[in-house]
């Protein structure tokens, strides 16, 4: 029990070090100032989806990110001769990052729950809260303790996560009312959220309920059991493996892969370094193929779109009395405009991080491939996407104004947001845990910004002027710049975005060559 206790110590005390529980602090007030500005009948609709949605996945990615980040520093092995198993680790790396969605959770169940019912909102809604959480850690812990790098174990998580996380937004915006609904253990997590906030019941009621809950559970401790299984069985055969450090090992898989590849791989051996480095990008996509998986992802994301947004806005009107056709354009400016470049961004910003984590940056400095020319290929790169996505988004996805230049203009600001994303995320990461945390706070400014400049009233947004994204929504209509040409606010967010990106890339020159 003592080394039990030890190691959850020195889990929290990770997460404190590499700004998990900053972030997660600093969600905790933003979310929660979002709802206080929030019309009530606003808030109650989307706390839970909320709730469900960002609080209760947080600790998931963070679980394979700090798995990944421990085989490159050699902690996993350095933990073979400790009396902690692997199995025990990832069973307290579990509960550890339970506990800060938990604590986030709290403040904003505690604005929005109804009148008269605090405590009944807390029980039921950190209940469910947590329940979520385990089963979405454990899950993502298992898969990624089967693969060997983090944009491997995002492809290997996302075919399980998305039912796990699809499923429920169906049963609690009404859209599917089925018991096969409940064969997916977090629909329990969110029928609790949901009975905690509304008080309303889903299906299935009475003893039924009883029974889908405790499947639920059994299906969490089932989920840490596996997780705790695969994690014993990947350390037990790593070690048996040997073969050095992890970056020893990554070193020399790069060389066996130079040399098989023959004299004429490298980057200065034909054409222009970069065309090389494309080329070898475009050669690589089968091997990783997470940049390729995002690139289309934009055009499933705008089907869905399409085909539940009219029923949730239904659901929301019937249930809750909100009625969201009045804020389309905020809605289209968090779903669409600037989710797709977060998304983008994020992908190639932890591309960019598994370079540094391989001392591929290092190799660069000897190479004919300089920094900025890898810099300018990367975040090239995630412009191109990001206005490839929108391209194909904007207009199927059916929540867009109607064609227009302020359309046009808003679209062509909202790209500049990806390659933004991995200069931040290089600037201010230098591994993949506090790479996430910028992602999760960049992600959380793509939310954030298109509500509170919808919402604030007079010249309170004026602030939000610095940041990039804000110069996109301007251009759209019921926005403050709605009257506005358009061409001027595209010069003032070329301009705020130049403005961002020297200063990311200074700090990215100090960070790395200085």
């Amino acid at each position: 029990m003592n080394r039990l206790a030890g190691t959850f110590a020195l889990e929290v005390k990770v997460l404190w070090r590499y700004g998990v529980v900053a972030i997660a602090a600093v969600l905790a007030v933003l979310w929660t100032g979002l709802l206080l500005a929030l019309p009530a009948s606003g808030a109650q609709a989307l706390v839970p989806y909320l709730l469900f949605l960002d609080t209760a996945g947080f600790g998931a990615l963070f679980s394979v990110a700090l798995l990944m980040f421990e085989r490159v520093e050699g902690t996993d092995a350095a933990r073979a001769v400790t009396p902690v198993s692997p199995g025990e680790a990832a069973l307290v790396r579990v509960g550890a990052l339970t506990l800060p969605v938990v604590a986030m959770a709290l403040p904003m169940i505690a604005v929005t729950a109804p009148q008269g019912r605090l405590w009944g909102a807390l029980g039921y809604t950190t209940a469910g809260v947590a329940l979520t959480s385990v089963l979405l850690v454990a899950a993502c812990l298992g898969l990624g303790a089967l693969t060997r790098t983090l944009q491997g174990a995002l492809l290997a998580t996302a075919p399980v996560i998305a039912p796990l996380v699809a499923v429920p937004v169906l049963h609690l915006a009404g859209v599917v009312q089925s018991p096969l609904l409940w064969a997916v253990p977090t629909t329990a997590g969110a029928e609790l959220i949901s009975r905690g906030l509304t008080g309303r019941e889903g299906i299935p009621e009475g003893p039924g309920w009883a029974v889908a809950l405790l499947y639920a559970v059994v299906c969490a401790a089932a989920l840490c059991w596996w997780a705790a299984r695969q994690s014993t069985v990947t350390g037990e055969g790593r070690a048996d493996r040997g073969g050095g450090p992890p970056s020893v090992r990554a070193t020399r898989r790069g060389t066996a892969a130079r040399a098989r590849s023959g004299p004429s791989a490298g980057p200065g051996r034909r054409g222009h370094p970069v065309l090389a480095l494309a080329r070898y990008e475009l050669v690589g996509g089968r091997r990783d193929p997470l940049l390729l998986a995002v690139a289309l992802a934009p055009l499933p994301l705008a089907l869905v779109l399409r085909w539940a947004y009219p029923a949730l806005a239904e659901y929301l009107r019937s249930a809750h009395g909100f009625d969201p056709v009045p804020h389309a354009s905020a809605v289209f400016g968090a779903l669409v405009l600037l989710h797709v470049p977060v998304m983008v961004g994020t992908v190639v910003a932890l591309r960019v991080t598994e370079d540094v984590d391989d001392r591929v940056l290092l190799v660069l400095r000897v190479s004919p491939l300089s920094l900025p020319a890898y810099f300018g290929f990367r975040t090239g790169t995630a412009l191109l996407l990001a206005l490839v996505g929108l391209a194909i988004a904007v207009p199927v996805s059916g929540l867009g104004p109607q064609v227009s230049p302020g359309l046009v203009a808003a679209v062509l600001l909202a790209a500049l947001f990806a390659p933004l994303v991995v200069l931040a995320t290089a600037a201010f990461a230098g591994n993949k845990v506090e790479a996430l945390v910028v992602v999760k706070g960049v992600a959380a400014v793509s939310v954030l910004v298109p509500v509170l400049l919808w919402v604030l009233p007079g010249l309170w947004w004026s602030p939000l002027l610095v940041l990039p994204p804000t110069w996109s929504l301007l251009a759209l209509p019921g926005y403050p710049g709605d009257g506005v040409p358009p061409w001027t606010v595209l010069l003032g967010g070329l301009v705020t975005a130049a403005a961002a990106a020297l200063a990311l890339v200074r700090r990215i020159r100090s960070r790395l060559l200085g």
